[in-house]
């Protein structure tokens, strides 16, 4: 059944190049369009992609004038699997699913979720979506599936860890490959307080990992290396096999000095720390299948704020950057969230990110500024091409200190699984009227627009094939016999073994060779992993050595 999902969900590729303009000449903003209610559709004036308006001041109509918003981080999937459903967030973290016709662009508002954290839609069951249900402990990970309408239970973090009364889930995360994991961070009482991680199979939750990040364990055995964290956030690419660990901006500073990120690989057993000078680890980031980008700078190029780097998690210390030359003049006061729920295992694609300009800048207007682009990643150093697609609107500076940013007026992006749509978030600058419930410099009201990307060409690629194990069974052997056996995968690949042992004086090569002379007589039971950066595949094998 997951082979069949995971097919489905790559049938709709997401494409490798998107039509708009890539020139680098300022665009000034025109007047607004004057909107209509949700449902309204148009082009941007200046870019010409067609937009429309999801939510507006009456879509929770027992709770007029509320704000709605794309997800607080753009790490999240708010879109199924084959774009039949995405949802927005409302005041309180209201979770309002829709239901989507991705022919279209038609939507239409479904019943509220029963999520109290932002939830994530898998990557590979169109129907299905993560999250931690209101109403229990707040200690749980729950899934609601659209077809049957029903909530299931799949962890109770309470098993996991004691003592764990007045704190709940951080967040939750997947993966898209084979087998599906989930990730999620919990154990704080607060925002930042938190320092459990647990990554699991979705489809047998007993395969787990536990790492506390304060007390430097995996599983409760001591890391290599000292952690001595709290999380202020925690990510999972898309194959499964890496973890990004976000230690707090307490941690970050004296005494403890943390470096930016911290990524565990859960294959390897390594974590790598990247610090923000050496690694270019700063900005917001976004996952594919075994790399990341981020906006930063520099690993070439001289500074500027619009500037991104591409690094391979196999290696994650090294960087490279995306855009030469840079952007003139310099420019500082510039933010991004970038998302890549569009990545495919077998080729790099855009991921797409919307900028935003803050505090009181006396920099002239440039390209990309306040923009929804698409950046190219499957180029070399520099040279990527970046797709201006729309001028987003939203004016982020707080309504009463100019020169901070509102977070919740940020525009913050979310591209659906086929890459064929984004959402994001505008105050339409702070023209949708007020918000009885916004927070404290932020009392313009917010609403959620769709955007539609219109791919170069659709080539027709072979859907993509997950790496396999062939071999099937290996030898038994003897005792002081030498030994020896392959391990073959569908292309070549790296192999560890992952749970069990060998037998003693046997040992597994990374190429795949299993050599050495037994010492004893006995049978042994041992899970195997091929990998590769976008990929990795599990087999149970057994050998018995006999005197």
């Amino acid at each position: 059944m997951f082979a069949a999902a995971l097919l489905a969900a790559l049938l709709s590729q997401s494409p490798l190049s998107y039509q708009g303009v890539t020139d680098r000449g300022p665009r000034p903003k025109p007047t607004l369009v004057r909107l209509g209610n949700a449902g309204f559709s148009f082009n941007d004036p200046v870019f010409g992609t067609r937009l429309w308006r999801v939510t507006d001041r009456l879509t929770r109509a027992d709770a007029p004038d509320r704000s709605f918003r794309t997800p607080s981080a753009t790490h999240q999937n708010a879109w199924s699997a084959d774009s039949s459903y995405f949802y927005v967030v409302s005041n309180g973290g209201t979770i309002v699913p829709f239901a989507f016709d991705k022919a279209s662009g038609r939507f239409s508002r479904l019943a509220t979720l029963r999520f109290y954290i932002e939830p994530q839609f898998s990557y590979v069951n169109d129907s299905v979506i993560y999250g931690s249900a209101s109403g229990g402990s707040l200690r749980t990970i729950d899934q609601y599936d659209f077809g049957s309408g029903s909530y299931a239970r799949l962890l109770d973090l309470d098993a996991l860890v004691a003592g764990m009364q007045g704190t709940y889930v951080g967040g939750i995360a997947s993966s898209a490959g084979s087998p599906e994991r989930i990730l999620t961070f919990f154990g704080g009482t607060s925002q930042d307080r938190h320092r459990y991680v647990v990554v699991f199979d979705r489809d047998d939750p007993r395969k787990r990992m536990l790492l506390d990040s304060v007390a430097s364990t995996l599983d409760g055995k001591p890391l290599p290396a000292t952690l001595n964290f709290h999380l202020h956030h925690a990510a999972i690419d898309r194959s499964g096999r890496f973890v990004a660990l976000y230690p707090t901006a307490d941690d970050l500073a004296a005494p403890r000095k943390a470096a930016q990120v911290y990524m565990w690989d859960t294959l390897m057993g390594v974590i790598t720390p990247l610090p923000v000078l050496e690694a270019h680890s700063g900005g917001h980031d976004a996952y594919g299948y075994g790399v990341a980008v981020n906006k930063d700078c520099c690993a070439t190029t001289t500074w500027d704020a619009a500037q991104w780097q591409f690094r391979r998690l196999s290696a994650p210390a090294a960087s490279r950057d995306l855009i030469s030359p840079i952007l003139a003049p310099k420019e500082i006061q510039l933010s991004d969230h970038p998302t890549w729920n569009n990545a495919r295992p077998d080729r790099l694609v855009p991921f797409v990110s919307a900028t935003y300009r803050y505090g009181v800048s006396a920099v002239e207007w440039r390209p990309w500024d306040d923009e929804i682009v698409a950046g190219q990643t499957d180029v070399g150093e520099g040279s990527a091409e970046v797709v201006r697609l729309a001028q987003h609107r939203s004016n982020v500076a707080n309504d009463d200190t100019p020169g901070v940013i509102g977070f919740w007026y940020t525009p913050r992006p979310n591209v659906s699984r086929d890459g064929r749509w984004v959402l994001f978030t505008s105050n339409w600058e702070k023209t949708l009227g007020s918000d009885p419930q916004g927070v404290a410099g932020e009392k313009a009201r917010q609403d959620v627009f769709l955007l539609r990307l219109n791919s170069v060409d659709d080539e027709e690629d072979a859907p993509f094939e997950p790496l396999r194990i062939t071999t099937a069974a290996i030898p038994n052997g003897r005792v002081k016999r030498v030994y020896t056996a392959s391990l073959d995968a569908s292309r070549p690949a790296a192999w560890r073994v992952t749970s069990g042992t060998l037998p003693p004086g046997l040992t597994l090569t990374a190429s795949g060779q299993i050599t050495g002379t037994p010492g004893s007589s006995g049978q042994w039971t041992f899970d195997v992993t091929a990998m590769e950066d976008a990929s990795f595949t599990t087999r149970t094998f057994m050998i018995v050595i006999t005197k």
